[in-house]
């Protein structure tokens, strides 16, 4: 199987996972701080263990799969604290997009200029990375989505994977460590929640929760303390801008 293709169906199995993780867990979690605490747990346990794992098939698909775990967490925290409810069908398609981008630069990369300069693919993987935290920028700045900053900690893990894909390996059990080992870009997905979350609090939006039981957070009242949180609606967007 050729390379591309590993990393394709490795990155698009982990957005999926990723997704279905942070969809779920709406009933489960309304609460960005708790929320944020669990992801971060997931992830350095998975860390510890892709210490020990080095090029162990089983160790590092598990490292894979709780780094996964951990980004739908963290996710879940992030639209806790900007107030996002994506269907699961969006997510979905958010996953299948990045996982596009990836095959955008892969293509691009065919052209013999790149396939026989190292320094030119280098130049063209640095030019491409920065062109799309520009695009991204742009984009965020001038729409109003619930989906784009989602599709933007995506592209940082599609980024990882692409530096993954870019390294020369011997076989299989090389390219899945270096796999395993380009999930830990979700500490930088990390880094922008707690800074979300912290804005919030700092702001005043980020205290208890009060806002009025009629979405799908009333089924995580009691969970939550008595939170009940309709995340997808407008008044709760309007309160939280209060």
């Amino acid at each position: 199987m050729k390379k591309i293709t590993v990393v394709s169906l490795a990155s698009f199995l982990f957005l999926t996972l990723c997704s279905t993780v942070a969809y779920l867990l709406r009933w489960a979690l309304c609460e960005e701080v708790t929320s944020l605490i669990l992801g971060l747990v997931i992830l350095a346990l998975s860390g510890v263990l892709a210490i020990i794992a080095k090029e162990r098939v089983w160790l590092n698909l598990l490292c894979f799969l709780l780094s996964s775990v951990a980004m739908g967490v963290l996710i879940r925290a992030w639209y806790i604290t900007r107030g996002f409810d994506n269907s699961y069908v969006t997510m979905l398609a958010v996953s299948l997009c990045t996982v596009a981008y990836l095959w955008v630069f892969f293509a691009v990369s065919r052209i013999p200029l790149f396939r026989r300069s190292r320094k030119a693919y280098i130049i063209y993987a640095v030019l491409f990375a920065a062109l799309s935290g520009i695009g991204y920028l742009v984009v965020m700045l001038n729409t109003k989505t619930t989906f784009v900053s989602t599709f933007g900690y995506y592209m940082i893990l599609e980024l990882a994977f692409i530096f993954a894909m870019s390294l020369e390996v011997e076989n299989k059990r090389q390219l899945l460590r270096n796999l395993t080992l380009s999930t830990y870009s979700v500490f930088a997905v990390a880094v922008g929640v707690i800074v979300a979350i912290v804005l919030a609090l700092v702001c005043g939006e980020g205290g208890d929760c009060d806002c009025d039981c009629d979405g799908d957070c009333c089924e995580c009242a009691d969970a939550c303390g008595g939170c009940d949180c309709d995340l997808g609606s407008s008044d709760y967007k309007k309160k939280k801008n209060k």
